[in-house]
C-alpha cells in the first residue's frame, strides 16, 4: 500500500512537471530527480523513471530555447524596419550595435567586409569597451576572421583558459576578451564579412546566439551593400564620366538648393570654349576629348568648399560660387588663364591652348530663380563671344 501511494506521489510529481515545461530553465533539479528515481526498487522502473525525467529536461530546453527566439525575432523584425528606411551606412552599423546589445553581451563588437581575393579585411566598425575605435584594414592572414572567412564555420571561444589560436583583443583596450564569437556572414553562397561579439565574461553565449548574430548579421551587411550600390549609381548620375565633373542634374540641383535657403550671395560662372569646333574639325574627336579634359582641369584648380565646377553640357562648364568670397570673378577667371597659358593639349610638336570665353550672373540682382540667373550668365556669355571671344563679362 505504502510503494502504491509513493508510486502515485511520483507519477503527481511527473505531471506537474510536465505542466511546467518551458516555463524555467532548469526544471528538474537534482533533489526532484533523486526523489522520483528513488521511490522506485525495481531496476526497470528506475531507468524508465530517468528516461523520462531526461525527455522531460529536453523538451523543457527545447521549450525555452523556442520562447527565447521567438523573443529575439521581434528585435530581427525590428531590425529589419530600421534597414528598410534608410541607406546610411553610419546609422545601419550603429543600429546593429545597439540590436546585439540588446540581446547578448557585446564588451567587444565589430563588422569586417571581404572581398574574395582581396589582401586586406575592412574592419568597418569596431566598439571596444563602449568606446568606438577608428576603422582599419586588416592583412588577410593569421587571425580569427581570415579563418572564418577561409572556413566558412562559426568560431565560438568559450572562456579565455582554452586554447586560443590568436589574439581576441579588440581596438585600443588592454584586456583580452573570454568569450567570443566570431561568425561569417554569407549571401549568394559568398562570405562577404565577419561579425563578432566578445565578452569578458566566460561562457557568455550560447547556440542561439550564434543563430541570431548570423541573421543580425545578413541584414546589416546586405543593407550596406545595397546603400553602397544607391550611392555609387547616385553619383554616377550627377557626374560627367568625361571630365570627372558633376553634371548638368547635379548643377540644377545644387544652384536651387541654394537659392532654397536663401544664402546671401550665390554667382553663377558660365564658361565655353572658343576653339573646340576648329579642334575637333582640323584632329577630330579624340583630340576634341583631350581639349574638354585640360578645360575640365582648370576649372577643377579653382574649386574648393565654396566653389563648384561642373560640364553642363558638350564644351559647356558652370562655375557654382556658393557664398560670398573674397576672391572676385575676375581673380578667378585670370587663374583659370594662367592655367590653360600654362597646360597645353600637345598633338605631336605642335601645342594648342584652350582659350575660354566666360558669362557671369550673381544672385539676386541678376535672377532669383535657377532658370533666370543660368539665363543671365548665358547672356553675359553671348556678349563676351560676339565681343571677340577670350574674355569675361558679368551681367548687369
Amino acid at each position: 500500500m505504502e510503494k502504491t501511494i509513493q508510486n502515485l506521489n511520483v507519477l503527481k510529481k511527473l505531471s506537474e512537471l510536465i505542466e511546467m515545461v518551458g516555463s524555467e530553465k532548469n526544471l528538474i533539479s537534482d533533489e526532484v530527480r533523486d526523489y522520483c528515481i528513488t521511490a522506485f526498487q525495481d531496476t526497470e522502473e528506475q531507468k524508465i523513471t530517468s528516461t523520462l525525467l531526461n525527455q522531460l529536461q529536453q523538451m523543457n530546453e527545447q521549450m525555452e530555447n523556442m520562447s527565447w527566439m521567438n523573443k529575439h525575432y521581434r528585435i530581427l523584425h525590428e531590425f529589419a524596419q530600421i534597414c528598410s528606411k534608410t541607406l546610411n551606412e553610419s546609422i545601419l552599423l550603429q543600429k546593429s550595435y545597439e540590436m546585439v546589445s540588446r540581446v547578448m553581451p557585446t564588451d567587444a563588437f565589430y563588422i569586417a567586409l571581404h572581398n574574395p581575393g582581396d589582401s586586406h579585411i575592412q574592419f568597418i566598425f569596431i566598439m571596444d569597451n563602449g568606446e568606438q575605435a577608428p576603422p582599419s584594414l586588416v592583412e588577410f592572414g593569421e587571425n580569427y576572421t581570415s579563418k572564418v572567412i577561409k572556413t566558412r564555420e562559426i568560431v565560438h571561444l568559450k572562456h579565455l583558459n582554452q586554447n586560443i589560436e590568436y589574439d581576441t583583443k579588440m581596438g585600443e583596450g588592454d584586456e583580452d576578451t573570454s568569450s567570443c564569437l566570431f561568425v561569417p556572414v554569407v549571401i549568394d553562397d559568398q562570405v562577404k564579412g565577419v561579425i563578432s561579439t566578445q565578452s569578458f565574461r566566460d561562457f557568455a553565449y550560447r547556440k542561439e546566439h550564434e543563430e541570431l548574430l548570423q541573421m543580425i548579421g545578413a541584414q546589416v551587411i546586405n543593407s550596406i551593400q545595397t546603400a553602397r550600390l544607391y550611392e555609387k549609381i547616385y553619383t554616377m548620375s550627377r557626374t560627367d564620366e568625361l571630365t570627372g565633373l558633376k553634371n548638368h542634374r547635379a548643377f540644377h540641383e545644387e544652384l536651387a538648393r541654394l537659392i532654397h535657403d536663401k544664402s546671401n550671395k550665390i554667382t553663377v560662372m558660365m564658361i565655353d570654349s572658343d576653339d573646340l569646333k576648329q579642334v575637333n574639325d582640323r584632329y577630330g574627336h579624340d583630340i576634341g576629348d583631350q581639349y574638354l579634359k585640360v578645360l575640365a582641369e582648370g576649372i577643377k584648380s579653382v574649386c574648393n568648399d565654396e566653389i563648384e565646377g561642373y560640364r553642363y553640357a558638350g564644351d559647356e562648364f558652370m562655375l557654382l560660387i556658393k557664398t560670398d568670397i573674397k576672391k572676385s570673378v575676375k581673380d578667378i577667371y585670370a587663374t583659370l588663364k594662367a592655367y590653360y597659358n600654362e597646360h597645353h593639349v600637345l598633338i605631336e610638336n605642335e601645342k594648342v591652348t584652350v582659350s575660354i570665353s566666360t558669362g557671369v550672373g550673381v544672385y539676386p540682382q541678376n535672377g532669383t530663380t535657377v532658370d533666370s540667373l543660368k539665363k543671365a550668365a548665358d547672356k553675359a556669355l553671348y556678349v563676351a563671344k560676339e565681343s571677340g571671344k577670350n574674355k569675361m563679362v558679368i551681367s548687369n
